[in-house]
């Protein structure tokens, strides 16, 4: 009877244990989960930077993007991509030197952009690295790259420079 008695007392007891373990362990899991910070295409810039971002939100006045290299203002146009904001996609585009007005402008980037912009954003949301790949006197190629395991996967954007702040160059789709 006495090894019956402690069976009893025993069991129950190791049971419980168990149980708490693994709602401790359950616990950390969600702490874990809970610290991930949210990702944004802005997160590269500087303080000073961010300021010079806003200001540009207000007025969309590319003067306050002068200085930012070109690999930043790619960054800022997939941010603008990401949160729909189509005035600062049409700030940062170059087309041919001369964009249509901004009505024409937001009719045709919803017809033939906006997909594809929505694809590269989520397609290069973490990205391991952004560089400027080839240059030339018509502008550059920025070059963003993601790794997932094994395989790796790149997008090239053209930009050029308009009166001293860079823009991304738009595919002739926009003609349509």
């Amino acid at each position: 009877m006495k090894i019956n008695i402690s069976l009893f007392v025993t069991l129950p007891f190791l049971l419980m244990m168990t149980g708490c373990t693994h709602s401790n362990y359950i616990e950390d899991e969600l702490k874990i989960d809970d610290s991930e910070e949210e990702f944004s295409y802005l997160t590269d810039l500087s303080e000073e930077e961010l300021k010079s971002y806003e200001l540009f939100t207000r007025e969309y006045d590319t003067n306050y993007l002068k200085g930012f290299s070109p690999e930043k203002t790619l960054l800022i146009y997939i941010h603008s991509a990401v949160i729909d904001d189509i005035e600062g996609i049409y700030s940062l585009t170059y087309f041919h030197g001369e964009l249509p007005d901004f009505d024409t402008f937001k009719e045709k980037y919803y017809e033939n952009l906006n997909n594809s912009n929505l694809e590269i954003a989520l397609d290069f949301r973490y990205y391991d690295s952004i560089k400027t790949k080839q240059e030339d006197s018509n502008g550059l190629l920025v070059e963003l790259m993601v790794s997932y395991g094994r395989l790796t996967a790149s997008t090239l954007m053209g930009l050029k420079k308009e009166k001293d702040t860079w823009k991304i160059e738009i595919p002739d789709l926009l003609q349509n």
